[in-house]
């Protein structure tokens, strides 16, 4: 087949073209939310031995660019950063520069590169703090349960939780249970949320007037993030600042772990000295919560749903609570080894996660390379400016890589690793290797995949696992008669908000 090159990108539209669409919006935007799922959907059994398809109906073709879904992962996840950008792509989707308050931050991936560089490297000495914080959480949002059944909203549970541990690894234990920064922060999500739905519905040419007005919700919760962390914030870059002039009685000083001080441990390796700013460091927290909160509370919300509508006869509660209680260590504190070793746990939470993602389109890339990126196998040349994607809902769902991949078997992993006799220490499994939920491949997309796979992954599978074993062993929880189905706006799967579980607290 000859090599075949994508038109150019559509002009962006004139003012008066603007006015027009901005008017027609409403009911464009309800087609498009139907049909680009609907396209994606069904040209993904199409696109067989790696053969991918455009996506006619990518909202931003309507704009400035295209989108070309590739089935394969391996086209983004093996290119260097010079020819496709994960940070460009996210850059583009999210409004980087509206949503998160500062066009100069949206030039390049220094947050990306904080986390790449001092988060796996630091998430096992945050455990035992980590462990704290989960605990103080939990019994603070469930303190109103007692012996007899009451009705807990799954959704506002895990927005009560959430934040704190979070909170923790963005600004550290010393304030990460302050109600008004976890409120702030959850504040922020949200209008960022609001942001990037709305800047994706307007015109190129509106966006400069636009951008400014729908991110004042944005602006004001961080001014309230601002008021708590900024204390933190001045002091560690004062001492961090003395210490690495040299100056005498800062020697000794060492700074708590946390994504603060990973900013500026890196603004000062990289001599960055405009980077030496409260206020810039401030903001540089808000892609941060951003990525953490939401992505986990809607993780830990589809993983409840599922385990709790397996069937009854099963008992893959009592299951997973036999497995915690054998390895919860006596302190009650948890370590790496003992949370390694909670491989039903590891399993059932992978398997959620092979059915829940977070978008069907997982992983995806900017074509920035002058000379575009081309596919040799294909004979396709995408052309700068594209978009490349894979499908990962598609992937994780298709019955010829997963055996009844529709059904959610929460030990499926966990019966794999058992079957090839993986990563056995002393007669005790481990969640490492291939099956580990934090382990990326061309089959399992939640994190990503590639140089770019999520860093704080290993954080997240933690705090997950701390989590469900409070909850599993401190509470008994009735099982669903049945899931509530996923709804769908576009590529984004909804959250079943009003969801309400019922639980009491066990006798111990």
């Amino acid at each position: 087949m000859g090599a075949t090159n994508f038109p150019e990108s559509i002009n962006t539209l004139t003012l008066r073209q603007s006015l027009i669409y901005f008017l027609l919006l409403p009911p464009l935007y309800c087609i498009y939310m139907f049909l680009i799922r609907r396209q994606i959907w069904e040209g993904f059994p199409r696109a067989e031995n790696g053969r991918g398809w455009i996506a006619l109906f990518q909202w931003r073709s309507w704009v400035d660019s295209r989108q070309q879904s590739i089935k394969s992962a391996y086209i983004k996840a093996n290119q260097p950063d010079s020819v496709v950008s994960a940070f460009e792509a996210h850059k583009r989707h999210l409004f980087y520069g509206y949503t998160f308050l500062d066009h100069g931050h949206a030039k390049e991936s220094f947050s990306n590169r904080v986390l790449h560089r001092f988060a796996a490297r630091h998430t096992f000495s945050m455990i035992p703090s980590l462990s704290e914080e989960v605990t103080f959480a939990m019994n603070k949002a469930l303190s109103h349960v007692e012996g007899k059944w009451t009705s807990v909203n799954l959704w506002e549970l895990w927005m009560q939780v959430i934040p704190i541990p979070t909170s923790m690894l963005i600004a550290g234990s010393n304030t990460c249970r302050d109600e008004g920064l976890n409120q702030g922060m959850v504040d922020f999500v949200t209008a960022a949320v609001r942001t990037q739905s709305t800047m994706s519905m307007t015109p190129a040419v509106l966006q400069p007037i636009i951008g400014p007005l729908v991110t004042i919700p944005n602006r004001r919760h961080w001014k309230s993030i601002c008021r708590v962390v900024m204390p933190t914030i001045e002091e560690r870059l004062y001492s961090m600042t003395k210490q690495a002039q040299g100056c005498p009685g800062f020697q000794a000083y060492v700074p708590p772990e946390d994504y603060i001080t990973w900013v500026i441990r890196l603004v000062l390796a990289e001599n960055r000295i405009g980077e030496l700013d409260a206020i810039r460091v401030s903001k540089r927290l808000l892609p941060i919560a951003f990525a953490s909160i939401h992505t986990t509370v809607l993780t830990c919300h589809a993983l409840m749903l599922d385990l709790l509508s397996t069937n009854p006869e099963h008992a893959i509660l009592d299951s997973l609570r036999e497995e915690i209680e054998a390895h919860r260590p006596a302190s009650g504190v948890w370590n790496k080894a003992s949370l390694r070793s909670l491989v039903k746990l590891d399993s059932a939470i992978r398997e959620s996660q092979r059915l829940n993602p977070l978008s069907s389109t997982l992983v995806v890339r900017e074509v920035v390379g002058a000379g575009g990126l081309h596919h040799p196998e294909l004979g396709w040349t995408f052309p700068k400016g594209s978009t490349v994607i894979v499908y990962g809902e598609g992937i994780q769902r298709d019955e010829d890589v997963f055996d009844e991949a529709l059904i959610y078997k929460p030990f499926r992993y966990a019966a794999m690793q058992e079957k090839k006799g993986q990563n056995t220490l002393g007669g005790t499994m481990k969640t490492s290797g291939h099956y580990a939920m934090t382990a990326t491949s061309d089959e399992h997309l939640p994190f990503g995949h590639g140089r770019h796979a999520c860093p704080g992954r290993f954080f997240v599978s933690y705090e997950i696992k701390m989590l469900l074993a409070h909850l599993l062993t401190n509470y008994d929880i009735k099982m669903l008669d049945e899931r509530p189905l996923t709804t769908y706006i576009g590529l984004n799967p909804i959250p079943h908000t009003k969801a309400c579980i019922e639980i009491r607290k066990r006798n111990t």
